[in-house]
């Protein structure tokens, strides 16, 4: 059994200190894409997470969040090429997420990575030109139904 209480804002900080370290990742952000602060910003490749929702069960919970990884498309001139190069970039940067949650310790030994995960590439979105991947990962760890502080 867990000693660490994983909240839902537990969670989403493990997952920007994550972002914070990752060689490739230079911004993140958290709340809803319409949310995000996409003019104020040069700072690419991007991870932003959203809520999406928190299931329990026995001796369970399962926080769900919408990540998004995206990078600017910055040469026009080969915009398809440019486009696919982005999104296979931000699909690796995907792979190393979900491998650190499902092989490595940044999340702790007692979180649970929830299979199948879809991961859908987008193309020129946004204002700023953007392509990247996004998927919904579920986060399953335990929960014993007694009452807590709020954190």
């Amino acid at each position: 059994m867990s000693t660490t209480l994983y909240s839902y804002k537990v969670i989403v900080m493990l997952l920007k200190n994550w972002a914070s370290n990752h060689p490739q990742l230079q911004r993140f952000t958290y709340n809803t894409i319409q949310e995000a602060d996409l003019g104020k910003s040069d700072e690419y490749a991007w991870m932003h997470v959203a809520p999406s929702s928190i299931s329990y069960d026995e001796n369970s919970k399962s926080i769900a969040i919408d990540v998004m990884i995206a990078d600017l498309v910055r040469d026009k001139d080969d915009k398809p090429f440019n486009e696919l190069s982005v999104i296979n970039n931000c699909h690796l940067i995907m792979e190393d997420l979900i491998s650190e949650l499902e092989n490595g310790t940044s999340f702790g030994d007692n979180t649970l990575l929830q299979k199948p995960i879809s991961v859908t590439p987008f193309f020129n979105s946004f204002t700023n030109n953007l392509a990247g991947v996004e998927a919904t990962i579920t986060i399953e760890v335990d929960f014993l139904f007694n009452q807590c502080d709020a954190l």
